[in-house]
């Protein structure tokens, strides 16, 4: 019996001793952290004072959040952050209804001071114009009567204030036309925190536009029925580059502008090239496109069948062979009570 109990008490002791060093690994792997910033106003190039940061901690995909105040100087602390050195953090402010983040990547990384620049906001879009638009004309599917295009076009907000569209007047956001029949829309950008809306014919931003340059990139195709098409594009703001490339197989023009096309490589490939400067604001742009390519029979006769509903197509042939079994079956009993 002392043998067996001199055994539990060496296995207790033993599994205790390992809990212990399973809690000191824990604890070891976590460092004390003291972070110090700066919140500026960057219109007015003064640092904001008696202002709530926020402080995200990422540590296996969750997210610690802490909160605290700039001084009178504009300054703000972190102090005594236990986490491991691998934790990602990031800060962000909200001044005049408009977010600002930053992120700072590990936060052992963390040497200089923290600098985070916020701005005042304006539904005042005077500042905002187009720095410059690219439509690119990739292709034409002959057998769909489709052209695609993808669209690249460089936002710039000129001023030192965020540009914050009124909600209570919803022409205000920035927005883009598109051909009334245009299909398969898809839309990428770096704007942080925006989203596409559905506006008619085309679509809306709906968010804040801070300073600075922003891309916006978008694709889509546009259904012609004619040999002869005129796409149309009116100008929301003052446009200072503006390019049309082309496959060298499509015929266009672009009206009431004068311009020489040239050549240019894109992927190793030739294509046209049109560019203007210094597009005013309002400014209607058409481009004519002549001797587009209509589809053959073949096609007509494909995108038709493609067209119709397999369920209603299913439907009538079920009824119609129901119709030949019945008929064939009364003229077949007919028949046998004539014999």
């Amino acid at each position: 019996m002392l043998k067996i109990n001199q055994f539990k008490i060496l296995y207790l002791i033993l599994s205790i001793s390992f809990l212990l060093l399973l809690n000191v690994t824990d604890i070891s792997a976590n460092e004390s952290w003291s972070l110090k910033g700066t919140l500026i106003n960057g219109s007015d190039n003064i640092t904001l004072s008696n202002h709530i940061v926020i402080l995200h901690v990422s540590i296996n995909e969750q997210i610690v959040e802490y909160s605290t105040e700039s001084n009178k100087d504009g300054i703000f602390y972190f102090n005594d952050l236990n986490h491991p050195s691998d934790s990602m953090i990031g800060i962000s402010s909200i001044f005049q209804g408009v977010l600002y983040g930053k992120d700072l990547g590990l936060i052992s990384n963390q040497i200089d001071d923290i600098l985070l620049t916020v701005y005042k906001a304006s539904d005042n879009s005077n500042n905002i114009s187009i720095s410059s638009s690219t439509i690119m004309f990739t292709s034409v599917n002959r057998s769909q009567n489709t052209i695609w295009v993808l669209e690249l076009s460089k936002i710039n907000n000129n001023s030192n204030v965020t540009f914050k569209p009124n909600p209570d007047k919803p022409m205000s956001i920035i927005r883009y036309g598109l051909p009334q029949n245009y299909i398969d829309l898809m839309i990428d950008s770096d704007m942080i925190g925006v989203e596409f809306v559905a506006i008619d014919k085309g679509f809306g931003i709906l968010g804040n536009i801070y300073p600075g340059e922003h891309q916006l990139l978008f694709t889509y195709g546009i259904k012609y029925e004619n040999s002869d098409y005129t796409f149309k594009r009116n100008n929301q703001f003052e446009l200072e580059n503006f390019r049309i490339i082309s496959e060298n197989t499509l015929d266009l023009y672009l009206n009431e502008f004068d311009y020489q096309s040239t050549t240019t490589e894109v992927n190793d490939k030739s294509y046209d090239l049109i560019e203007i400067n210094n597009i005013p604001k309002g400014k209607l742009i058409e481009i004519d496109f002549k001797n587009l390519p209509k589809p053959s029979l073949f096609d007509q006769l494909s995108n038709y069948f493609k067209s119709l509903d397999i369920g209603w197509i299913l439907s009538i042939v079920f009824l119609v062979f129901s119709t030949l079994i019945i008929s064939k079956i009364l003229i077949t009993k007919r028949n046998t009570n004539y014999l």
